[in-house]
């Protein structure tokens, strides 16, 4: 097989940027839209955001697993089409339980797709920027979101005739998306046909599996609690109205090139645990600081915070591949458990902050947000060091091995 690195990069950050920034992140950015059309209020909106949640963390496992078994192209690519066709379904809700029943189907796409992607990155692109090629692809991602959250209410909207148009515009970019996904990409290892969900759980006996998930639901959930109360928690904390949206844009695009850069020093250095460590230590140090700064300072130490977590979280998607007992052949089922430990993150730590939130105020929120990051550095300092300078530099990659340790 010849080796397509360019191709599988471009396509693997074009099914983020359209299926995850534009057909995930189109909701919350039309939502009042939504909302007022459907008539239901903020318990409703979080409903059916949260469904998509839900979604995931039920077919991650099971993608995990189809990913090494049937490999990325089919999996990715029929999924993606799956995904456009449960976008497209939302046009067509005219209550907040179908609508919410589309995004839970819409989700169950992302469980199939997200595992395949670095499983695609690692039949072609060396190991020596394979981390790399993981930041970029989350790079499209957190643009794609981005640009998404800022145009759709300005520019999408109204150029397509409402928020329904929209979600058909989003699910004929995602349907092309998998169309060229299927004609282009091409598997770069034999399929693991015996690979089954209960191998894929039995990978939990990996300790160092493990920790990795361990520091993905700190993150992913910490993420995904920030994202859902920082426009309220910078309000209360004082920060202008007309600035609280550019904190936030500034926010992700500052967490969008720290996807690129982190992976990136981390394959220059052939480590990965520096990168981590520093990462999540920056991250809770700046998050500390954003709860006692002044309201004008708050959102430059909530863009280090950002360059903190977001120069890790690529890596915590690369060394499953590395992991000596998961290698090449079995990294798709981890990734698959990663991503629903993740999405359970995503559902519980919100509801955490947003409960400290209301019982003690904007600063024991933030606060809570920064110990969350910090305790990252629990499962990270167990970690074994995976880069190519460690002890088992590719070792994991070289021998292409399945067996649990």
């Amino acid at each position: 097989m010849n080796a397509r690195p360019r191709t599988t990069l471009g396509l693997s950050a074009l099914l983020q940027a359209v299926g995850g920034g534009l057909g995930w992140s189109l909701v919350p950015a039309v939502m009042p839209d939504i909302a007022k059309d459907l008539t239901f209020g903020h318990a409703s909106a979080g409903a059916v955001f949260g469904a998509a949640s839900l979604g995931i963390a039920l077919a991650s496992p099971f993608g995990g697993s189809a990913v090494d078994r049937f490999g990325a192209r089919r999996t990715a690519g029929f999924a993606m089409l799956f995904g456009a066709v449960t976008c497209g379904l939302r046009a067509f809700a005219h209550t907040p339980a179908i609508l919410a029943a589309c995004m839970f189907l819409f989700g169950l796409h992302i469980g199939f797709v997200a595992p395949a992607l670095p499983k695609a990155l690692s039949a072609h692109v060396p190991p020596a920027r394979f981390a790399r090629a993981n930041g970029l692809t989350v790079l499209a991602y957190t643009f794609g979101t981005a640009i998404t959250m800022v145009t759709a209410r300005t520019w999408l909207l109204p150029y397509l005739g409402g928020w329904r148009h929209a979600m058909l515009f989003a699910a004929g970019a995602m349907a092309l998306a998998g169309v060229a996904w299927l004609v282009c990409i091409r598997d770069g290892f034999i399929a693991t046909h015996h690979a089954t969900l209960r191998s894929s759980f039995a990978l939990l006996g990996n300790g160092a599996v493990r920790r990795v998930a361990a520091a993905h639901f700190l993150l992913f959930g910490g993420y995904l609690a920030l994202l859902s109360s920082l426009p309220h928690l910078l309000i209360e904390a004082g920060v202008d109205k007309t600035k609280v949206g550019i904190s936030i844009a500034a926010w992700l695009a500052t967490a969008g090139l720290a996807n690129f850069v982190g992976p990136s020093f981390s394959d220059r250095m052939e480590r990965r645990k520096p990168v981590i460590l520093g990462g999540a230590a920056l991250a809770g140090l700046a998050l500390t600081a954003v709860a006692f700064a002044p309201a004008a300072q708050k959102p430059l130490f909530l863009a280090v915070a950002a360059i903190g977590g977001g120069a890790f979280a690529p890596l915590l998607l690369t060394i499953p591949f590395e992991l000596p007992g998961v290698g090449l052949a079995r990294g798709g089922a981890a990734l698959g458990l990663l991503m629903m430990l993740g999405q359970v993150g995503g559902f519980l730590l919100p509801v955490l902050v947003g409960g400290t939130s209301e019982a003690a105020g904007f600063r024991a929120a933030i606060l809570t947000l920064a110990m969350l990051h910090a305790f990252i550095l629990i499962p990270a300092l167990g970690l074994p060091e995976t880069g190519r300078a460690g002890d088992h530099s590719g070792s994991a990659w070289q021998k292409n091995t399945g067996d649990v340790a």
